[in-house]
């Protein structure tokens, strides 16, 4: 398990991997699958693999499920950090925590509350129940029905050592921006923007040189080549990416209600490592949108490659 000091250290630079959550064709979990998945993302080496998050089907998934999958995928981390998804009712976010942390977890990822839209005082009160329970290292996702404002941040870094940092799912640069002036050296501050590569210059603009990648997990080298056009301030190769791949694909992730989830397995079934259905009330793509993700992929992938030619 990897200490608090240097998990921070390790999330400042780089790209967080969220790991699909396999299930069989009669919807099943698959940790068979599980594992061979993790293992090859990991294999690729992002700075933290994050399962069980919105990406893995956090929501489909009862505590026992939960618990299998952070025990699958520390076992195939090959020394990648895992940083669980735990969410839901204060409850469940805690039964998880607990089971996350017996798993062998290196950290925590808490979303937002289940459904009830929140004040900050609530919010902080959640984040300090599920940090009672645990000694792990706690991220907390701002997003939706859980916006956290620079001050719940700060009193809450006062009185919850075990928390490092916080995901932005806003698209609030000025939030962003705000919450990493005021809580730097000692919050973490990730851009996890759906998609986050699509704010991912603007976000390292302010200091922002983490995010989460959902392609990470389906198409790695295109994740990977990216982030590197990012920090080394190539913005003609940015440009190369966003209309090859991110913009269309960002075109084709809002076509639909769950895409931003469901696209995680059909590219991976589009490159041939499937990862099952998705779990109801979300939806599969259609057979039109694979074959066009997998032609997006392939170009990508393509251009990601040019390079290492060159």
């Amino acid at each position: 398990m990897m200490d608090q000091a240097r998990l921070m250290t390790t999330l400042e630079r780089g790209v967080l991997a969220f790991p699909a959550t396999p299930f069989t064709k009669e919807g099943a979990l698959d940790i068979a699958a599980l594992e061979a998945h993790v293992a090859a993302v990991a294999a690729h080496r992002p700075i933290a693999l994050v399962p069980a998050g919105g990406a893995g089907e956090l929501f489909s998934l009862t505590a026992g499920e939960h618990a299998a999958i952070v025990r699958a995928t520390v076992a195939n981390a090959a020394g990648v950090p895992v940083i669980a998804g735990i969410g839901g009712g204060l409850g469940v976010s805690a039964e998880m925590a607990r089971n996350a942390e017996k798993a062998g977890a290196d950290g925590l990822l808490l979303l937002p509350p289940y459904l009830v839209t929140s004040e900050q005082d609530g919010l902080a009160a959640f984040v300090r129940a599920v940090a009672k329970v645990t000694a792990l290292p706690l991220v907390v996702y701002s997003r939706d029905n859980g916006i956290f404002r620079v001050e719940t941040l700060l009193r809450l870094a006062e009185n919850c050592p075990t928390l490092v940092g916080v995901k932005d799912g806003t698209s609030d640069l000025d939030l962003v921006l705000e919450t990493r002036r005021r809580t730097v050296g000692r919050l973490v501050v990730i851009n996890g923007a759906p998609t986050a590569e699509m704010l991912a210059a603007q976000s390292f603009a302010i200091g922002v040189t983490a995010y989460s990648s959902a392609v990470f997990a389906f198409a790695p080298a295109i994740a990977k080549g990216f982030y590197d056009a990012v920090a080394a301030g190539d913005r003609a190769r940015q440009d190369d990416f966003l209309k090859t791949f991110y913009f269309p694909c960002s075109v084709l992730r809002r076509r639909r209600a769950g895409n931003a989830v469901s696209i995680v397995k059909a590219g991976l079934k589009v490159t041939g490592r499937p990862a099952g259905p998705v779990r109801p009330p979300l939806l599969d793509l259609s057979e039109a949108d694979c074959a066009e993700l997998g032609r997006l992929i392939e170009a990508g992938t393509a251009l990601a490659e040019s390079r290492k030619a060159a």
